[in-house]
């Protein structure tokens, strides 16, 4: 029986929008896409970038929305609609200003946190229970002269691209593993974690 795992990963589309940190959902998908030998193309029937690829029964289905960060919960609709999904295969990845930068949560539900992407696809799908990959990213030093809003869409800088990277990397695995082994696996192996510690074996993809 073929298994779909549909991961949506939240940022702005565009150049401009390019390794910003409101877009670290977006650097996560390319990562994984990229493990997996696939790219991505624009889709004609969801307003995404859609990336698949097969590993055995299991389908896998990476999304990019391109309705922007505010409108993200289109995307996942019209994505669930068209590959006549269940809301318990996606999982959505967005950045957390509330998590300390190189950590990330896992959950299987919950609310908005104050991330308007997040917020969008609640209000479209209804419902909170939905799983959700945050993405640590902190908060702009208190000396910093541009507001939350601004400062998210400026790109990492050197000194946070080491630590960037790091948890991109990481994410994937996450993703991985709740993809292949379930949310409890997931969260028991990553929502623990410190950053570079308690990394399990990369699996090498077929």
């Amino acid at each position: 029986m073929k298994t779909t795992r549909l991961i949506v990963g939240l940022g702005n589309p565009g150049a401009k929008y390019t390794e910003t940190r409101h877009n670290i959902g977006f650097l996560s998908l390319d990562a994984l896409a990229a493990a997996a030998g696939a790219s991505f193309q624009a889709h004609a029937r969801v307003p995404a970038l859609v990336a698949s690829w097969r590993e055995g029964d299991l389908r896998w289905l990476a999304v990019k929305p391109v309705t922007f960060m505010n409108l993200s919960g289109r995307a996942v609709v019209a994505a669930l609609n068209f590959w006549k999904t269940p809301l318990e295969t996606l999982l959505v990845v967005a950045d957390d200003v509330e998590l300390k930068p190189g950590m990330m949560r896992l959950r299987a539900a919950g609310s908005d946190g104050g991330h308007h992407g997040l917020e969008s696809v609640i209000e479209h799908l209804g419902t909170k229970r939905f799983a959700r990959l945050r993405l640590g990213i902190g908060r702009p030093p208190p000396d910093s002269p541009a507001p939350l809003a601004d400062w998210l869409l400026q790109r990492f800088t050197s000194l946070e691209l080491p630590w960037m990277r790091e948890l991109v990397k990481r994410s994937v695995l996450a993703v991985e593993t709740w993809a292949r082994q379930g949310a409890s696996a997931a969260m028991n192996l990553f929502n623990a974690a410190a950053p570079h510690e308690r990394l399990p074996p990369q699996t090498p993809h077929p």
